[in-house]
């Protein structure tokens, strides 16, 4: 009985953090899906106890957030069908909350991105791994770091735009096989 009641706490204690983590990206996909400041913050509370309430149902093994916006999806067809139910405001058709819930945001964690960062910086070639690193640590200008390095500033300028380039493709296809 002990063991069982540890592993619930230790679920409990993880869905709490998930459940903190999610706040932001919640509220910001639900009042896309509202438009009203006022509403998503009423709807957000209800998802947040249904969340609760089926916490059971959750597996920790599945991204948090995509289950956690399909519950804000149905918590927000329902605040506007109890909406229509009082005539008093303006709803939604259940056929525009679909099309404007197509795209869920796609919310990172920090962690995540420092991640992907850092894979995506080994993978690179040491000197121009340097040349970003010294540019966007914000110590050296590019001026200062051609002229260490032997470059026009301007040829600097645009292998550093291409290494962003290639830097930002390699980051975006990381996070979406993680």
């Amino acid at each position: 009985m002990e063991f069982n009641q540890k592993s619930a706490d230790f679920l409990d204690e993880a869905f709490v953090a998930e459940i903190s983590d999610a706040q932001t990206p919640l509220r910001a996909y639900i009042l896309k899906l509202v438009g009203n400041h006022h509403a998503a913050q009423d709807v957000l509370q209800e998802t947040n106890v249904i969340l609760w309430k089926k916490r059971m149902d959750w597996d920790p093994n599945t991204l948090f957030l995509k289950w956690a916006f399909r519950v804000a999806y149905f918590q927000t067809k329902a605040h506007f069908r109890d909406q229509s139910r009082e005539r008093k405001r303006l709803t939604f058709s259940d056929e525009l909350i679909d099309q404007l819930a197509l795209n869920e945001p796609n919310f990172t964690s920090e962690a995540q991105l420092q991640e992907a960062l850092n894979h995506c910086l080994e993978k690179m070639d040491t000197d121009k791994r340097n040349a970003l690193i010294q540019r966007y640590a914000g110590k050296y200008s590019v001026e200062e770091i051609a002229k260490q390095i032997g470059l026009n500033p301007n040829t600097l300028s645009q292998n550093l735009r291409r290494l962003r380039s290639k830097l930002s493709i390699c980051i975006q296809s990381r996070l979406q096989t993680t």
